[in-house]
């Protein structure tokens, strides 16, 4: 059996096939970039939603302190909170 032999010759890509060919790789050099920066940002969107949901909860939590610190103090009724003014309910008892 006969050996065969290739030759490689190696071969220039020209000026404009480079020039795509680095255009293509600034792109998604800049794409990839972006997509980090656009990680970052929804790791900090989420780190600030987690400290927002937090200040609900102790918000809501001071809030029904301070409903049952009045309630005690006042009884049940409403409150205009512009006006300050109180209006007890009035409890039927069968």
């Amino acid at each position: 059996m006969a050996e065969t032999k290739t030759t490689k010759t190696s071969t220039k890509f020209t000026e404009a096939e480079l020039k795509d060919l680095k255009d293509l790789q600034i792109q998604m050099d800049n794409v990839t970039i972006q997509l980090g920066q656009l990680s970052l940002a929804k790791i900090n969107l989420d780190n600030q939603e987690t400290l927002l949901n937090k200040q609900v909860n102790d918000l809501r939590a001071k809030e029904a302190e301070i409903a049952q610190r009045l309630s005690n103090k006042y009884g049940k009724g409403t409150l205009d909170v512009e006006s300050g003014e109180f209006t007890p309910t009035s409890e039927v008892n069968n």
